[in-house]
């Protein structure tokens, strides 16, 4: 992992555009431009973290439509963004978690003190989290997600698990751990469940 890679994270033009171009063909990042510029200005405003990811997300639809309109799959298109996004938010997630390794050598500690860095300065408001404390997992209910209703507005619903919740079960594979979930807001749920736990060990 290069440290150079996690910091390019806070330039989302380009960081974007590093992995995408690569994967798509010409016309269709020339298509996927004209598309981000046409919806930037409905790009809603938060705070300086939530609106770093947001422009990410931004960068997904126009993709993700972009792919569609040339014909491509949705089921392949959705698996396009994923690829994509995992390999820009991969690497700065990996950085912090091996930062992490000064505050605790155990891996739910270390995903505890992450996950509450993370709500703190990323996943601002209007994200709403309910915390359940549980010494065997980290435990937690996200009760409004403004990137599920940013790609409803959008009217591509469907992306909020391509784009968004893919990556929460990559990151904690990431971490050493596994992600359990039973129900998500992009699936119509009232909530999204985390519960980051311990991989089981095999009898």
């Amino acid at each position: 992992m290069s440290p150079f890679n996690a910091l390019l994270f806070y330039l989302p033009n380009h960081a974007f555009a590093r992995q995408a171009k690569p994967a798509v063909s010409a016309e269709l990042w020339q298509t996927a431009q004209c598309i981000q510029q046409s919806i930037q200005h409905t790009r809603p405003p938060h705070t300086l973290g939530l609106g770093l990811i947001i422009r990410y997300m931004e960068w997904d639809v126009a993709l993700y439509r972009a792919a569609l309109e040339q014909g491509m799959p949705p089921a392949k298109a959705g698996q396009l963004i994923e690829t994509i996004n995992w390999q820009v938010f991969g690497p700065p997630i990996e950085l912090g978690f091996k930062l992490s390794r000064l505050r605790s050598a155990k891996a739910l500690a270390r995903a505890r003190w992450l996950t509450d860095l993370m709500f703190a300065v990323m996943f601002t408001k209007p994200f709403a989290r309910t915390v359940r404390r549980d010494s065997n997992a980290v435990v937690f209910d996200v009760t409004l997600c403004p990137l599920a209703n940013y790609f409803k507005s959008q009217g591509v619903p469907e992306l909020t698990r391509h784009a968004a919740c893919s990556l929460d079960h990559q990151m904690a594979a990431q971490w050493g751990l596994q992600l359990q979930r039973t129900q998500t807001i992009a699936q119509e749920h009232p909530l999204c469940d985390f519960r980051f736990v311990p991989p089981k060990t095999p009898q």
